[in-house]
């Protein structure tokens, strides 16, 4: 069996947006892989390198805010004793009982200020070394080197995400170690390491993908097979070798869905343009399958506007449209921040509405021309048959 891995494809320009082809038949030897699917059959795509990032099981590195710390202190061995025979207590007593344990110490930074992208590198740095002093009169970063290392037992970082949202950050070596990293990096952006690109079902974290390499002419083979009754899907290497296996092949249909979502609506698409240009910087990405707009309270989308008066749909008729427009919806969002000159970030938020097309199996006999016109627009894949239903945006500070 054969097929392409990391070639270039001239029929794409080097700044197009895509993330998967269409089924083909494979073009480039596989014997040196053992396969054996179930009914003989193996499927083979073209992706590119975004989807070759997003399916990709391997750890990621993104960059966030270090703002604070979490400190634990030892307990006093009498009090640790007290603490586990509380649980024998009514509840009234035990915070009685435990009125001497000692609570975790958290310091939180107040020097968040950002420097914006300046043009002038010298001034750039100029202004750089003066948050730099800044930083020395912080309380936060005065109080480090006061703590006793002897109480310490535990210490954990505190970043800040995009968005406002904190999250903790394992750090290394000893409690020493700890805070002398702590009194380094407060207030700057330091390494996280992610276990993979995706977080959960359909939440994919996109700071850990280089835009700025990003090449459509480049593509990469994804193989997919039944085997012992389960999917299996594999990425080559350009050595036609396997680069990665996974065992769930609903990564696929994110695939498909994200490559109609980007064709058929020009701002998700525009926005990914934004990201690959280094205009915009790319947080997240999100198929959300509960996402349970309903129409039912709002006008149509235009997509049915268009289409209801053209076809000359009375009042009647179009509430048993609305009604029909609630289920089986998915959201494909793109989560970004615009970069500018004045260092003011926003959270920008692009979200494609796709719709199932069996959600309008009603419409089929009772209005088969809606029907007729709207599948026109649908498309066909591993994911089902879907069509852009509604986009919808907005930002918030991040």
């Amino acid at each position: 069996m054969k097929a392409d891995s990391k070639t270039k494809t001239s029929s794409r320009d080097k700044g197009d947006i895509w993330i998967i082809s269409n089924c083909r038949n494979p073009a480039t030897d596989l014997s040196g892989i053992e396969i054996v699917p179930d009914d003989g059959t193996l499927k083979a795509y073209e992706i590119s390198d975004i989807a070759y990032y997003l399916l990709n099981p391997n750890p990621i590195e993104i960059k966030k805010r270090l703002i604070g710390c979490e400190i634990h202190y030892r307990q006093r061995r009498w009090v640790a004793l007290k603490n586990a025979f509380s649980k024998l207590f009514p509840q009234r007593l035990r915070r009685v009982i435990n009125a001497d344990h000692l609570p975790p110490d958290v310091l939180i930074t107040n020097c968040k200020l950002k420097i914006p992208p300046l043009k002038d590198s010298d001034l750039q740095a100029h202004l750089a070394k003066i948050y730099e002093s800044l930083r020395s009169y912080d309380p936060a970063t005065k109080r480090l080197p006061r703590l006793n290392l002897r109480k310490i037992v535990h210490i954990i970082g505190i970043c800040e995400d995009v968005g406002g949202n904190l999250s903790y950050l394992k750090l290394q070596g000893g409690a020493e170690d700890k805070l002398k990293y702590l009194a380094t990096n407060m207030s700057k952006d330091v390494a996280v390491v992610l276990r993979r690109a995706c977080q959960a079902d359909g939440l994919f974290e996109l700071r850990g993908f280089d835009f700025g390499s990003y090449d459509a002419q480049k593509s990469h083979c994804l193989i997919f097979f039944l085997k012992n009754g389960s999917p299996k899907l594999g990425v080559l290497k350009a050595d036609n070798q396997i680069a990665y296996w996974l065992d769930n092949d609903q990564p696929l249909r994110y695939l498909h869905l994200l490559e109609h979502s980007i064709n058929a609506n020009p701002n998700l698409k525009k926005a990914f343009t934004l990201c690959r240009t280094g205009k915009a910087r790319a947080i997240k990405l999100f198929f959300n399958r509960k996402l349970e707009i309903d129409y039912s309270r709002s006008h149509f989308p235009k997509v049915y506007e268009d289409v209801l008066n053209a076809c000359n749909v009375n009042s009647n008729q179009r509430n048993l449209v609305k009604n029909s427009l609630n289920y089986l919806q998915i959201g494909v969002s793109l989560n970004y921040v615009p970069l500018s000159d004045s260092g003011e970030d926003r959270l920008y938020t692009h979200i494609s509405v796709l719709h199932d097309l069996r959600a309008l199996e009603s419409l089929r006999n009772n209005l088969p021309q809606v029907y007729s016109a709207i599948s026109k627009g649908a498309f066909l894949s591993e994911a089902g048959r879907f069509y852009l239903l509604d986009s919808i945006e907005g930002h918030s500070y991040a």
